[in-house]
């Protein structure tokens, strides 16, 4: 039944279900210069594999102190 524990209902497990999704990197790049940070897109262009998945790029970033609210930040934009 939804809503018991270990069921798909239940909210606490579906909010931590995470769904990878491919990205090609010239996307990436193009998010971050959007969001006025050409130094990091110019990082994006050297690190990052071409496709990349968003779990990877959330790492990535993680590494430059840069996460998804900043950037929606950035953007001017809310969640």
């Amino acid at each position: 039944m939804p809503g018991e524990p270990g069921t798909i209902g239940n909210y606490a497990q579906r909010r931590e279900f995470v769904v990878a999704v491919q990205l090609t990197r010239q996307h990436v790049v193009d998010i971050l210069r959007k969001a006025g940070l050409p130094e990091l897109s110019d990082e994006a262009l050297r690190d990052l594999p071409d496709p990349v998945d968003s779990e990877q790029v959330v790492a990535w970033a993680a590494s430059y102190g840069m996460n998804m609210g900043e950037l929606i930040s950035r953007m001017g934009s809310s969640p």
